[in-house]
């Protein structure tokens, strides 16, 4: 099956490590941002994302002349608030391993070279769609990185004006001796080890149970783009 590459809206990333690979849960090393996208925005690459499952779905299905498929659960959710209340957005996870660093470019396509890119930067991402079966995970399809195009760079050195805060007349921590607190620590690293709460999502886990019907197991995976 050839491989998909497809080239998202832009979005708004979450938890990016596109400058670095994050070793945290993987000791080899991989590459991985989430993108946010409205699901109006996101018709046409669940359109795809989704294709790409069904074909894959058919080929296990001929291989293991069975029609009892076990599914793994897409590389997208839902977005809930705090609340547990819909955003109206999807959450879609990209990957990519620590050996294939993906390109970068700016708005204008010229190169960066591993800029400090942190969550709530505005990003495209351009990424191949791989679709596998496991024992273990079942039949899915996984999003890889293979490059971002950065719309609006959000950098950490902004600090405390992302809360709203002027520079004003007052206390100046620089001219005294008090220890310094730095603003950045209300933000969230887009390369830090720290243990951050991620939005509440769906867990999409649309395991078989003994649909006879090709239909009825595309049915259970995911959201739809119609």
């Amino acid at each position: 099956m050839a491989i998909q590459n497809v080239t998202t809206p832009t979005g708004v990333a979450m938890y990016p490590w596109l400058t670095k690979p994050d070793t945290k849960f993987n000791e080899d090393g991989e590459y991985k941002v989430n993108l946010v996208l409205s699901k109006e925005d996101a018709k046409p690459l669940l359109k795809v994302i989704n294709s790409v499952f069904e074909d894959n779905l058919k080929s296990e299905i001929k291989k293991q002349k069975t029609k009892d498929i076990k599914t793994a659960n897409p590389p997208y959710s839902e977005q809930f608030d705090d609340d547990g209340k819909p955003t109206g957005n999807l959450i879609f996870k990209f990957k990519s391993k620590a050996a294939y660093k993906p390109a970068i470019f700016d708005a204008q396509n010229n190169p960066m070279i591993d800029p400090p890119i942190w969550g709530g930067s505005e990003i495209k991402v351009n990424a191949g769609l791989y679709p596998y079966a496991s024992p273990l995970y079942g039949a899915g399809v996984s999003l890889k990185i293979r490059a971002v195009q950065v719309i609006a760079l959000v950098e950490g050195s902004e600090g405390a004006s992302r809360f709203g805060f002027d520079k004003t007349s007052g206390y100046d921590s620089k001219d005294g001796v008090d220890e310094q607190v730095d603003a950045k620590v209300f933000e969230q690293s887009p390369q830090t080890d720290d243990v951050v709460s991620e939005p509440k999502v769906v867990k999409n886990n649309p395991t078989s149970d003994g649909s006879k019907d090709v239909a009825d197991i595309l049915d259970k995976w995911g959201v739809k783009d119609d």
